[in-house]
């Protein structure tokens, strides 16, 4: 019998700035460091074999909770990736909302007949990554192998081998455990979140996969351009209108820095502020300079700017003396963020 750890990822960048990405590569948040931080608090005394990742950075950045700590080598699968979206891919969640509500609903609620141009088919992408568990639970045969996955093929994966059971979503670093023996998976326990505490969750700051509909998130879309909006004052740049449904919402405006870009404007109007929406509009900021070449993404802070404060403690950024935050965005693999005794 095999015992495997099915984790998925820690929260990145598509989970904070609200675009999905299933096969497009992205780096961690500064809470989903903290998430793999407590994950490997929680699997400090749990003995592991092996430790599997799909070989995108979320996931082998994530895989160290249990990799470095018992010093084993990572080793990357690519049957282990997530969902190829085809042209959904780095969409923004405001434009799928807002234009594809049929499909995006199906995509949360009935993936097995979910497809878009160029995605991948629910049999696709179950088949692939099935046939690496197989290969996997039949190479370490009485042992244990964690497997570092992603959430919507994992889900779907769930739900071709356990049909008869109800698969909700999962929660970044949320923990499956199956059992593998004589050619058939059981489940242990599922989507498992006891090493995070409220703070660190995402599924508790997020509403889109609560069954009862009471709640419902905010999502941007963003459309190149300047829109005149009553309160915003930008200046002159590369300018985004972030729009909520069919409604100007807020602007970003970019500099060029050379190997640097830079954020010089973002503002939402009176009735989207104080609901967490900023760093909505630093995702923007972020993507389109990564998409440009650029290496990092500059700002500065103006003085007594108070609205700015949320959105630097989320992103653990740090103004210099002359109010300037550097972001590196350089998709990478960042090393734990703290030490876990053995």
């Amino acid at each position: 019998m095999t015992t495997l750890y099915l984790i998925r990822h820690a929260e990145a960048e598509g989970n904070l700035y609200r675009r999905i990405h299933g096969q497009f590569d992205t780096n961690v948040t500064p809470n989903g460091r903290r998430q793999i931080a407590a994950l490997a608090r929680r699997f400090a005394a749990v003995p592991v074999d092996a430790v599997y990742a799909s070989d995108l950075t979320r996931t082998q950045t994530t895989a160290q909770a249990i990799a470095a700590p018992q010093g084993l080598p990572l080793r990357l699968e690519p049957g282990f990736r997530e969902i190829n979206l085809g042209v959904w891919e780095d969409r923004a969640f405001g434009w799928l909302y807002a234009f594809e509500t049929a499909q995006i609903q199906c995509f949360n609620q009935d993936p097995r007949h979910w497809q878009v141009e160029g995605s991948e088919t629910f049999d696709d992408y179950t088949g692939r990554f099935i046939a690496a568990l197989e290969r996997v639970a039949r190479a370490h045969d009485g042992g244990t192998a964690a497997i570092f996955s992603h959430g919507a093929v994992m889900r779907g994966v769930m739900m071709a081998l356990f049909p008869e059971a109800d698969i909700p979503h999962c929660d970044n670093t949320a923990v499956t455990c199956l059992q593998y023996e004589n050619g058939r998976f059981h489940i242990s326990y599922f989507n498992d979140t006891s090493h995070l505490g409220e703070g660190l969750s995402t599924l508790s700051r997020q509403s889109w996969w609560r069954k009862d509909g009471k709640r419902r998130d905010t999502n941007l879309w963003f459309r190149p351009g300047t829109t005149a909006l009553e309160g915003l004052t930008p200046p002159d740049g590369e300018t985004f209108t972030a729009y909520c449904g069919e409604t100007p919402a807020g602007l970003v405006v970019l500099g060029d820095g050379g190997k640097a870009g830079e954020l010089r404007y973002l503002g939402l109007t009176a009735p989207y502020r104080r609901q967490g929406l900023a760093v909505q509009l630093l995702g923007q900021a972020v993507f389109t300079c990564r998409a440009k070449g650029k290496e990092q993404l500059t700002l500065t802070v103006p003085d007594g700017c108070a609205e700015l404060q949320p959105l630097l403690r989320q992103m653990d950024l740090r103004p210099d003396a002359q109010g300037r935050c550097t972001m590196d965005l350089r998709v990478q693999v960042f090393p734990l963020l703290e030490p876990v005794c053995m």
